[in-house]
């Protein structure tokens, strides 16, 4: 599943909120390959996005949100949409994706607490067409739908999707990880993590389950549930979720994946490290929106516009999030994105005015 634009309305803060994930031109010599839907080298996505952000600026209710509209889609389930329904403004979205085939799609919909109101548009994707002229074409299918999510789901295909952060998943989803894959990772990251964490095991009695053993303990994790983890340190523990993510990126295929600030109580020198993993085990027609704090991350070699940054500001004497690429502000190859970040280009640092008035009293 390959994301390509996102528009939210009075949904978890957000107030015409637009984020666009097509670029124009090829980018020569870049370290992400094969940014394009397969076979459509014309129809170009961001395949990587490390999104940023001052605090409540909207990262992870971003993932949230995604996360509401793709679910209900594949399990057919309407409810799971009205959770998105502000109690005092009828909540609207879009999104416009590619799943299955040549094939760009588009759903919009208006949701109150007790209706939804749902459109369907499709549109095949010639060889060669960009996102935009794919757009020019796009025509209204609801009425094959008739508000029925079981034809919509059948219309769309089976969705694959991960997103990583206890706000967002409560459990480890490991039934379609490969279970050698995962224990090699697990042993890799939490051994990296904690030294005295290298014997990881599969459970012999327990389906989805693995044992973490350090000399007389033992860590399970059972049915996608992490037991006993007040003996980890933070870090150790994100770094099981880390690992399952991980894991699950040599498993699954066409898959949509939302990695949402997962590395807080890990180094800075291991997050860049995993992330170039997760960039090396990204697939074809797969998509990756990977949020973080971590200002390290700006001096990767990655094209200008896999950065991205929210930013919330008063507009009108209301608070209004928006979003902004590198690549909008930043032309030449050599110009810095951490510099640029660090010198509020991007106006997306926190505002410490009202810490002034503290430095004041001292």
């Amino acid at each position: 599943m390959i994301i390509l634009d996102v528009k939210l309305n009075h949904i978890y803060g957000f107030d015409d909120f637009h984020i666009n994930f097509t670029y124009p031109k090829k980018i020569v010599g870049s370290i992400i390959e094969n940014e394009f839907l397969e076979g459509r080298q014309r129809f170009r996505y961001k395949k990587a996005v490390i999104l940023m952000g001052a605090n409540a600026t909207g990262k992870t209710s971003l993932g949230k949100a995604l996360l509401h509209i793709i679910k209900s889609v594949k399990e057919s389930n309407e409810a799971i949409l009205r959770e998105l329904a502000d109690s005092d403004s009828k909540a609207e979205f879009q999104i416009d994706f590619v799943n299955e085939g040549y094939t760009l799609q588009r759903i919009s919909g208006f949701i109150e607490s007790e209706n939804t109101d749902i459109r369907y548009f499709t549109a095949e994707i010639a060889e060669m067409d960009s996102y935009e002229k794919a757009v020019e074409k796009l025509k209204d299918r609801t009425n094959e739908i008739s508000g029925d999510f079981k034809k919509l789901k059948k219309l769309i295909g089976n969705l694959e999707y991960r997103f990583a952060y206890p706000e967002i998943e409560k459990t480890l989803k490991l039934a379609n990880v490969n279970k050698q894959a995962l224990l090699k990772t697990l042993r890799a990251v939490i051994g990296t993590l904690d030294p005295t964490l290298t014997d990881v095991t599969a459970a012999k009695d327990l389906k989805n389950s693995f044992v973490i053993r350090r000399r007389n303990q033992e860590i399970i994790i059972q049915e996608g549930k992490l037991l006993n983890a007040d003996v980890l340190s933070s870090g150790t523990a994100e770094g099981i979720d880390v690992a399952v993510f991980l894991a699950s990126m040599l498993s699954e295929r066409n898959c949509f994946y939302y990695c949402d600030e997962h590395f807080s109580y890990i180094h800075s020198e291991i997050e860049k490290r995993i992330f170039g993993l997760m960039l090396e085990r990204l697939g074809r027609n797969e998509q990756l929106i990977f949020t973080t704090h971590n200002m390290d991350m700006l001096e990767l070699n990655l094209p200008k516009h896999a950065f991205a940054f929210l930013k919330k500001e008063i507009t009108d004497g209301k608070y209004q999030v928006s979003v902004s690429f590198a690549s909008d502000y930043l032309k030449r190859n050599t110009d810095s994105v951490r510099s640029a970040m660090e010198n509020d280009v991007f106006r997306s640092l926190p505002d410490d005015s009202l810490l002034d008035e503290l430095e004041a009293d001292l």
